[in-house]
């Protein structure tokens, strides 16, 4: 009887994990990822505040890296942050991915992790606002781990989770954007897809 229950937890138990993890990870091609294959290059419109989701600190409905951006290395990227909150101030920075005991209060241009990867002053960010950031993606000579996060540098917006992962990655042909939906409430509005 005790060999039958401790089998049929273990099996339980990898349902569970089989289960929860193919619907938490999902590949997709949102309608603010625009890509040319032909020039390697990509745009993302980043949208600060999109709808209520995380107080409304979030970018196109995403936060606390529920949707990460994978680039390959050496494209062009364009991402054309767009803030239309008169109330708040937003920024973008492209800073080292961090643990969650470790998430920056703010990020300055100091904290920048691929060059020219941030909007004008983004401790300070922007009232209704658009700004279009051009830089290319590649690791940093001292930072070959290729993982950072799309970060509101505004003192506290992103330690409550303005924030969306971004990762460089060699082996890749094209940008896609992958989304977790187990990083949100269940009760948020959609995320712009």
């Amino acid at each position: 009887m005790y060999k039958k229950i401790i089998t049929s937890f273990y099996f339980s138990l990898f349902l569970f994990f089989l289960f929860d993890y193919s619907i938490a990870e999902e590949k997709i091609n949102p309608t603010w990822m625009v890509v040319d294959s032909t020039k390697n290059q990509v745009t993302f419109n980043l949208k600060a505040a999109y709808n209520g989701n995380n107080g409304s600190w979030n970018y196109n409905g995403f936060y606390n890296g529920s949707a990460q951006i994978v680039v390959p290395t050496e494209w062009d990227v364009l991402i054309k942050f767009h803030n239309p909150d008169g109330n708040y101030r937003h920024s973008v920075a492209i800073i080292k991915s961090f643990s969650s005991d470790k998430i920056p209060e703010e990020a300055g241009a100091e904290l920048v992790a691929v060059p020219r990867a941030y909007s004008v002053g983004p401790e300070h960010g922007c009232l209704s606002c658009k700004e279009d950031i051009k830089f290319k993606a590649k690791n940093r000579d001292d930072y070959k781990i290729g993982k950072y996060a799309v970060f509101c540098g505004v003192p506290g917006h992103g330690a409550v989770g303005m924030w969306i992962g971004f990762s460089v990655k060699e082996d890749i042909d094209s940008p896609y954007v992958v989304y977790f939906k187990a990083l949100m409430d269940s009760k948020d509005a959609k995320p712009l897809f």
